[in-house]
């Protein structure tokens, strides 16, 4: 497990700012959700206490298009994160693939509607970022774009991601019809800035 970036985050109570990593996912973060985060989930209802970490590891082992990230603080995982890289395409700039994430989860510990205040906050911001970072770096303009459970819509919002209203027809069933969000590029952003 090597060290791809640390990133900022704060300690919720006081404020004080810290540096946690962020590396590639690995077993260790699958037990750590396992055991710690799954039965504190499940006390909780969370929309994400079904997840299996374990197949989403195994998934980014064996297909070059999948990417599974974790980020450590304290000697736990304070969160995770599960992208797609090679086959989405963005709403708003057609024709230009994007990072879209599949997952993203912050520890239960991390989020307000469980503790207040959160032991550590900014995780799911950091990882978001890291999503932009990865498009920058792949040739994708900083497009990202992913799904929202509807627990997560107004952090999305805060973050300055576009929510995107599907065509009705393109919607299958009741289910799929969940939030879309997208980064805009670095070229619309600076357009937009610029009018």
């Amino acid at each position: 497990m090597s060290l791809i970036q640390t990133i900022e985050l704060s300690v919720g109570r006081s404020g004080e700012l810290i540096r946690a990593d962020l590396v590639n996912l690995s077993d260790n973060h699958v037990e750590d959700y396992d055991q710690h985060w799954q039965p504190r989930l499940q006390e909780f209802s969370q929309e994400d206490q079904n997840l299996s970490w374990r197949f989403k590891e195994q998934l980014a082992n064996r297909q070059a298009n999948y990417e599974s990230y974790a980020v450590e603080y304290d000697g736990m995982t304070q969160g995770m994160m599960l992208l797609e890289t090679q086959y989405h395409w963005s709403m708003f700039t057609p024709g230009q693939r994007l990072v879209y994430v599949e997952t993203v989860v912050s520890a239960p510990w991390n989020r307000i509607y469980i503790q207040r205040p959160p032991r550590i906050k900014g995780v799911g911001r950091g990882l978001i970022e890291f999503a932009r970072q990865r498009s920058q770096a792949l040739g994708y303009k900083g497009l990202v774009g992913l799904h929202s459970l509807p627990g997560a819509v107004q952090f999305y919002e805060k973050l300055g991601m576009m929510r995107l209203e599907l065509d009705p027809e393109e919607i299958v069933d009741a289910d799929e019809d969940i939030p879309y969000f997208e980064y805009m590029g670095q070229t619309q952003e600076q357009e937009s800035r610029d009018e």
